[in-house]
């Protein structure tokens, strides 16, 4: 009888152990991992974060991020400043931007956009948008390009996306604009209308690529006008149009192809001061997966995909704006022979070092490269599973 009522007792004992315990089990802690730098007393760039795709369909989006003055890389910080939320940030990010003291992300799989703290990595607010793509923050608003929902399409239709402006002071204030087939990347531009006398107009170029219509990829650039949010006009371009840039007059254009007799180019259109005549200036036989533009510069992740999606002829380039040429290749040591499947480059905005996602087989764990300005490897980390974007925390 003794030894049976010792036995209740312990199992009582263990029960209230395992439900007193139960909270602070359920806590999941970044991995930290300390990089081989000094850390830096009061940095301009206090550190930087890094979205983890993941694999679509698998809820495996991460948020990584990099502290300046410790030296510490955190991977999956998401879940350990937000114990209440599920262990991963949604399904198949796509894009972040720091703006202010907001960290803004889209979550395509899981159909919304996520706002956070960007000193604490504390979620602030959720906002439902079908399949978003990229994000921009301008003055008053978030804009977000957004697929549409197949069921809203007839059939037979070539399937058209949205820009979605949501006023920042009032997250309930939200507009929406039809665009062209799957907008994705956008970029503001600043004309000046000839037919009033020169008066400027702000603008948002956004490329339509249909990506994931093919054979019947989109070709057009949608203009909308910032001032009374309507599309404008369309600016025709190369098939399936993605990265943007813009210098002085002239506007960069980088596009796919379709994979037949159409191969992926670098077009350069010319602005007339009138936007309705905004016109091709030249192609250049410049096939990129990825570019990012600092100053007069972009930084190209040459090469091109095959319909199975794998990647040739890859090389990691400076073509300059200004002089109209490639002048340098930003990776100088050796060291591209590590990278399996870049997907990003983003340049430092103040050092200038240079970062690159490179997603290996998609599936695993990614990794993160740290170049230097003259392109030698500084050090490289583990990230989440398929890192795809980087956003720099400013001071």
């Amino acid at each position: 009888m003794k030894l049976r009522a010792l036995f209740i007792f312990l199992l009582l004992s263990a029960c209230i152990f395992c439900v007193s315990c139960r909270q602070e089990e359920l806590l999941i802690y970044s991995q930290q991992e300390r990089i081989n730098i000094p850390p830096e007393d009061d940095p301009d760039v206090v550190g930087f974060y890094v979205l983890n795709s993941g694999v679509r369909g698998n809820n495996e989006a991460t948020l990584d991020y990099f502290d300046y003055t410790t030296s510490i890389y955190h991977r999956n910080i998401f879940t350990e400043r937000n114990a209440d939320a599920l262990p991963n940030l949604g399904d198949y990010g796509t894009d972040l931007t720091v703006a202010g003291d907001k960290l803004y992300v889209t979550l395509s799989g899981s159909h919304r956009l996520e706002i956070f703290d960007v000193e604490r990595t504390q979620r602030l607010a959720t906002i439902p948008i079908n399949n978003p793509r990229r994000v921009l923050v301008l003055d008053d608003y978030i804009y977000v390009t957004s697929y549409l929902k197949r069921k809203e399409q007839k059939y037979g239709e070539l399937p058209l996306g949205e820009l979605v402006r949501i006023k920042i002071s009032d997250l309930t204030d939200i507009q929406k604009v039809t665009l062209g087939c799957q907008p994705d990347f956008m970029i503001p531009f600043v004309a000046e209308n000839a037919s009033t006398g020169g008066e400027k107009e702000n603008l948002l170029l956004v490329a339509n690529n249909g990506e994931y219509n093919s054979p019947a990829f989109d070709n057009r650039i949608s203009v909308v006008n910032l001032d009374n949010f309507v599309q404008t006009s369309y600016i025709h371009t190369g098939t399936s149009p993605r990265c943007l840039a813009v210098f002085r007059r002239y506007l960069y254009v980088e596009t796919g192809g379709n994979h037949k007799n159409e191969p992926p180019q670098l077009c350069i259109l010319r602005d007339k001061t009138n936007l309705n005549t905004f016109t091709s200036e030249s192609v250049r036989d410049l096939p990129s997966l990825y570019f990012s533009q600092m100053d007069d510069t972009l930084f190209m992740i040459k090469g091109r995909k095959n319909l199975f999606g794998e990647v040739s002829r890859r090389d990691f380039i400076k073509y300059s704006m200004k002089a109209d040429d490639v002048v340098a290749r930003f990776i100088t040591d050796g060291t591209e022979v590590q990278i399996e499947s870049p997907t990003s480059v983003t340049v430092h905005p103040t050092t200038h070092e240079i970062f690159i996602t490179d997603a290996r087989r998609g599936s695993s764990s990614g990794l993160l490269y740290c170049y230097s300005p003259d392109g030698i490897q500084k050090w490289k980390v583990k990230t989440g599973i398929a890192p795809c974007r980087v956003a720099f925390v400013k001071k």
